[in-house]
């Protein structure tokens, strides 16, 4: 399906503790190439798959805490996150896989998403089946990169949370969300 495949099979995730003191994100062994750019993640480089403190990452893409910050304060407690659940890759390494929704092939879960809007757009009946939609690409997804089954199982009993300027699919790391 043309998607880049782990370096190690996902059963390698590492366990997180069961009691996190910070957020940590999970840097796949897809993401060596990434990280040997930014010289606070290069260490890692050869240690991949692993969780990673989200303040590092921050610090390496030359981000502030204040988006960590208010996130640990509206999720009430850290959260993890993995660059394979977001649906748009610009820096992170992960070919989304095609996908089957409602009986049609889509090139991936953005595709399927972005098809679903009504036309002419409503924004009114777009924002009342949104969720559902992105529930169905997210289900579709998970079946079609089993791997990913296994990376949203290893998040458990994490909050997921998402940095971005979305308040919708996740938390503005200025406006909250």
């Amino acid at each position: 399906n043309g998607h880049v495949q782990y370096g190690r099979p996902m059963s390698a995730v590492p366990p997180l503790d069961a009691v996190l003191s910070e957020p940590m994100i999970f840097l796949s062994a897809a993401q060596r190439q990434v990280v040997q750019r930014y010289q606070h993640l290069a260490a890692l480089a050869d240690r991949l798959p692993c969780w990673v403190p989200a303040r590092t990452v921050a610090d390496a893409l030359g981000f502030d805490h204040s988006g960590i910050e208010l996130a640990l304060r509206l999720a009430g407690r850290p959260y993890v996150w993995a660059t394979e659940f977001e649906n748009v890759h610009s820096l992170w390494r992960y070919g989304e896989p095609n996908i089957l929704a409602d009986g049609k092939r889509y090139a991936c879960s953005e595709d399927y998403y972005q098809a679903q809007k009504t036309v002419p757009y409503d924004d009114g009946v777009w924002c009342a089946r949104r969720e559902g939609v992105m529930e169905v690409a997210v289900q579709a997804k998970l079946a079609a990169d089993p791997a990913l089954r296994t990376l949203l199982l290893a998040t458990a009993p994490h909050p997921l949370l998402s940095l971005k300027a979305d308040r919708v699919w996740g938390v503005d790391p200025r406006k909250g969300g």
